[in-house]
């Protein structure tokens, strides 16, 4: 088994990062992407690469205060990703307004990413992993599986009119459990992350910054395969991948 998906690996072998021109992040919420990659998207965007946010849902569950619960959270939550984006050297934000913690489906998520995947053509798509182990929020489960299957099926007109002829090489998911990437990233990378995460206030004291800020240190270390190197793991894989190669969480 162990040489054969050595050989399989070697089949879906991959491009850099680095080498791509335009990125997709689909994320579930106003700062799931600048807490799970905001130093790759840092560094990415200084080298020239056009970066495109998608967020899935509006936000506007995400408080404890009744009292903001809804469209007043939401425009909040807006001006945040806003400001962080453009710490991060984001190209464009792209808004879906599905309710935060609705009752939207997979589907309907599905139809708008094709859609912007054929408008865009991003040769790489960045989402959340819908496959980790113990992730139990339903936007970010809805988030990542409509991505997947927006990146391996968007060329079938049965599910939105039209096609395409272009390639999106790769798919990559953050917050995963099974990464085969890790991007090097220097300090000041990582920095600009910390100030694009501190934009979100809606979301973070400055108690639970400083928690969160530890804790993204320490994780670029200890996926490090290099002693005193910084890096954001992550899964990436070709949309082959993701129909009937049942290997992939080894690949």
């Amino acid at each position: 088994m162990k040489q054969f998906v050595h050989e399989l690996k070697g089949m879906m072998k991959l491009p850099k990062l680095d080498s791509f021109g335009k990125m997709l992040c689909v994320q579930p919420h106003p700062d799931d992407a600048d807490i799970s990659m905001g130093a790759t998207i840092a560094k990415l965007s200084q080298k020239g690469i056009r970066i495109y946010y998608v967020t899935v849902t509006d936000g506007s569950a995400g408080t404890r205060d009744e009292s903001l619960v809804g469209k007043r959270l939401a425009e909040i939550r807006k001006r945040e990703q806003e400001k962080a984006a453009e710490i991060l050297g984001v190209h464009e934000l792209l808004w879906l307004e599905f309710e935060d913690l609705g009752d939207y489906s997979i589907e309907q998520v599905r139809e708008k990413l094709i859609q912007i995947i054929r408008k865009i053509e991003p040769e790489i798509v960045f989402t959340v992993d819908p496959f980790a182990p113990y992730e139990v929020h339903p936007d970010h489960l809805k988030c990542g599986m409509s991505t997947a299957q927006a990146v391996s099926l968007y060329r079938l007109p049965k599910l939105v009119p039209g096609t395409t002829n272009h390639n999106v090489a790769a798919i990559g998911f953050f917050n995963t459990a099974f990464p085969n990437t890790f991007y090097p990233i220097e300090q000041e990378h990582l920095n600009k992350k910390f100030q694009a995460i501190s934009q979100h206030r809606s979301q973070f004291d400055e108690t639970s910054l400083q928690t969160l800020f530890f804790y993204l240190t320490e994780k670029s270390r200890a996926y490090s395969p290099m002693e005193g190197q910084l890096v954001e793991p992550f899964k990436v894989l070709p949309p082959v991948a993701l129909h009937v190669v049942s290997e992939a969480y080894m690949l």
